[in-house]
């Protein structure tokens, strides 16, 4: 939201300075992006041409010379409509051309002194092509004024629950409540009418409001200074006094409006839902095509705008247009998010329509619009027309005036809450000394609880006026869980991250979850339209972020809610590992992370739980995004406990990451509540005995799988390991080698060799009936 200073002051007394105002700013929420310094702009100024004679030395360059009121000065021009009495704009020596670095001096050009130079709409950057000749300038210019206005504009950023302040008036209304200054009264002047309007207005969509001016014999044409300067100091390009009026409404007020050029309407103007396949035309000759979910406002025959977004070519008006369909409506605001997105369009109409604008200012805005082109423009008025509803459920909120002092922390009395909310519009009946009825605003939807009105009171009171609370020594402070898991994984080296609950559908999709996602109504983004049904994502994309500013090495973990299913969010704890496991150092070898690493990580969740894994079964992870052969589901009776494993590449590529990357992802409530935990402990203080075997198997065949039968095969069988995994050249393109160690051990005797013999044949066995491997020779 731009705003020149002067445009401020039109509805703020107040002697603060500039920096005081946008420093206040921010502290009430409304964050100063940026603030334009036009000083440079200084330079340019209303000259008049005096006199134009050849030049001596150049037959295409002419000799002029213009005064600025105070002085004369020579000029050298080369444009073709240079005149002797027409007005234009200089470009005195020291100024440096808008959007350029280029720099004016005093130079002679063919042997003359120029002292400046005369300028084109083009090197004044008001328009984008190349223009002929230079700038001509109407009467109402005065020679000797500055033809920019260099006024500071300020930027703001407006959050989505301030739609108030999208306005000029609004933001006045915010600093005035701080005491930096009084708002100014508002009177909206009301136009007289002379004519019945032949015009009449309907609402079918039973959400909208729609009100109308007729005007009839106006002169269109281009606006005067004072409202070009308005529009273009703060990136508007003016585009003619009927234009020009909406838009300074729109920023006066946050209410849009829009003109039609009533001459090519036929029969009355319906607000509507479009139906589905038809096509419209926007002001710049776009064309959409449309679905039954977005309104429109039409005849029987055109469709003239699409309701709160944006007008038609068909009704565009121009500096011929006579005579003009002053519309002032509300729309409701998810409806135009959603018609905003779907068409991907977005407008300074419906950026505010989006955020709710005022409905009680709809008139009035329509009667201070009416009445400046009238003004301006000429004509005739007819009287208001209207349709639909504007009436707005009155809210009303029951407040104690001590809670802004117990629950926002600050020591503020109840006559200064008084004073806070009235400056801010609320009305208030005071049935006892602290129990207040307040009547909120209709600019102020957001307003709903008491919570709402401590919010308002503490931003308008200041922020940092909240006083700290220290914790008294009698206080406990407990962890939780999740707060031990932090530490847990902060000890294995990896960073807390918080990222948003939400993603994009498309990035679903791509990770392999097509259905059952919540989809979010009225997304803020259209990056983040559904709950996340995963945390990994989201830490691919910190990852994405870390390694594209040069941090290669990281390991990063989250705790908190996924939405994979329909039922309740549930809570996981996902970690991702990239890059080297250790620092470079001189005392140890570091390496690439693998696929055991993700899995230490996950034993160690499992150990934290006291759950031991051998109670529960290893198989091939079935998510999308992890590796076909690099992962791997720990479950529990079919019960899923979690999932680790490397990224699968075609999802690093997504990423644009290309390192490799491992993760886990811990279900919280599915390993809190097994029935499982550690094995007794045992005491074998009988000597062990190892015995390698190494099987041909199917290459589909997880070495999980024979781990797992193998441990529950024998009471004696204390450990399973895996060493060696290999594919010889004269094996067949199915078959692989997995060699294991399988230690022996009795904790009531020694074993014998016909023991250990009979217990390996019996391995030999089981895994040759479960998997067909037969003893590598």
């Amino acid at each position: 939201m731009k705003f020149t200073l002067s445009w401020l002051l039109e509805h703020l007394e107040t002697n603060a300075s500039l920096e005081e105002i946008t420093d206040k700013l921010s502290h009430i929420g409304l964050e100063v992006e940026d603030v334009i310094n036009n000083a440079k702009l200084t330079g340019f100024v209303v000259v008049k041409v005096l006199e134009v004679v050849s030049h001596p030395n150049a037959d295409r360059l002419k000799l002029c010379k213009v005064g600025d009121g105070s002085k004369t000065l020579q000029i050298v021009c080369g444009a073709n409509n240079v005149r002797e009495g027409m007005k234009t704009v200089l470009a005195s020596s020291g100024s440096t051309l808008p959007e350029s670095d280029f720099t004016i001096k005093a130079t002679k050009i063919r042997g003359v002194l120029s002292e400046g130079m005369l300028c084109s709409a083009s090197e004044l950057a008001l328009i984008q092509e190349e223009s002929e000749g230079i700038i001509e300038l109407p009467d109402d210019y005065k020679v000797g004024d500055k033809f920019f206005n260099c006024d500071p504009v300020i930027d703001i950023n407006v959050t989505p629950n301030r739609g108030d302040c999208l306005g000029v008036y609004g933001i006045a209304r915010d600093l005035a409540a701080t005491g930096i200054g009084t708002l100014k009264a508002l009177s909206v002047p009301q136009f007289t009418y002379s004519i019945e309007p032949p015009i009449d207005v309907k609402v079918t969509d039973s959400e909208s409001f729609i009100s109308g001016v007729y005007i009839a014999n106006v002169k269109n044409k281009e606006s005067p200074k004072w409202l070009k300067d308005k529009l273009e100091s703060i990136g508007m390009r003016s585009i003619s006094a009927i234009v020009d009026v909406t838009n300074y409404v729109l920023i006066s007020f946050s209410r849009p409006m829009h003109a039609y050029d009533a001459k090519k309407i036929e029969g009355e103007l319906v607000v509507r839902k479009a139906n589905n396949g038809e096509k419209f035309t926007d002001l710049n000759g776009k064309e959409y095509l449309l679905n039954k979910d977005i309104s429109v406002i039409s005849d029987d025959k055109n469709i003239y705008a699409i309701a709160g977004i944006i007008g038609g070519k068909c009704s565009k008006c121009t500096l011929e247009t006579t005579d003009i369909f002053l519309e002032s409506a509300w729309f409701d605001p998810i409806s135009i998010t959603k018609s905003s997105r779907q068409l991907r369009i977005s407008t300074d109409s419906s950026y505010r329509f989006a955020r709710s604008v005022d409905p009680g200012f709809t008139l009035d805005g329509l009667s201070l619009a009416a009445w400046m082109i009238l003004d301006l423009c000429g004509g005739e008025a007819s009287s208001v027309v209207s349709a639909g509803n504007l009436d707005r459920a009155d809210i009303k909120v029951n407040f104690d005036c001590q809670d802004a002092s117990n629950f926002g922390s600050v020591p503020v009395s109840p006559d200064e809450t008084f004073d806070i909310l009235t400056k801010l519009g609320f009305s208030i009946d005071k049935r006892t000394e602290s129990n207040w009825n307040v009547q909120v605003p209709s600019w102020k939807p957001d307003i709903t609880i008491p919570a709402d009105l401590v919010e308002e009171v503490v931003r308008i009171y200041g922020y940092d006026k909240i006083k700290e609370e220290p914790l008294t020594s009698n206080v406990t402070v407990e962890t939780s869980t999740h707060d031990d898991l932090r530490i847990l994984m902060t000890s294995r080296g990896f960073h807390e991250v918080l990222t948003w609950s939400f993603m994009s559908e498309s990035t679903a999709e791509k990770l392999g979850y097509l259905d059952k996602l919540f989809t979010i109504d009225n997304p803020f983004n259209s990056n983040f339209n559904i709950m996340r049904p995963s945390i990994i994502p989201n830490l691919l994309q910190v990852t994405a972020d870390n390694i594209a500013y040069g941090t290669l090495d990281l390991a990063i973990f989250e705790i908190g809610p996924v939405y994979d299913s329909l039922n309740q969010p549930k809570y996981v704890l996902s970690g991702v590992r990239s890059g080297k496991n250790l620092p470079r150092n001189h005392y140890n070898t570091d390496r690439k992370i693998d696929v055991f690493d993700a899995k230490a990580d996950f034993v160690a969740t499992l150990e934290f739980f006291n759950v031991c894994c051998d109670d529960l079964m290893i198989e091939r992870a079935e998510k999308k995004y992890y590796h076909t052969g690099k992962s791997g589901t720990f479950s529990f009776k079919g019960k899923i406990v979690g999932y680790f494993g490397e990224l699968h590449p075609s999802i690093l590529d997504f990423f644009d990451i290309k390192q490799k990357v491992v993760g886990f992802e811990v279900i919280l409530e599915n390993i809190e509540n097994l029935p499982v935990g550690r094995k007794k402990f045992i005491d074998y203080k009988y000597q062990s005995v190892k015995r390698d075997f190494a099987f041909i198997v199917n290459k589909d065949i997880e070495a999980g799988k024979i781990i797992n039968i193998l441990k529950k095969s024998s009471e004696l069988i204390t450990e399973v390991l895996v060493f060696d995994v290999y594919h010889e050249n004269n094996m067949e393109p199915s078959k692989m080698s997995i060699a294991l160690s399988v230690t022996f051990c009795s904790p009531t005797h020694s074993l014998t060799e016909e023991k250990i013999q009979k217990e390996s044949s019996a391995i030999i066995n089981l895994v040759y009936e479960n998997t067909g491997g037969t003893l590598r020779v």
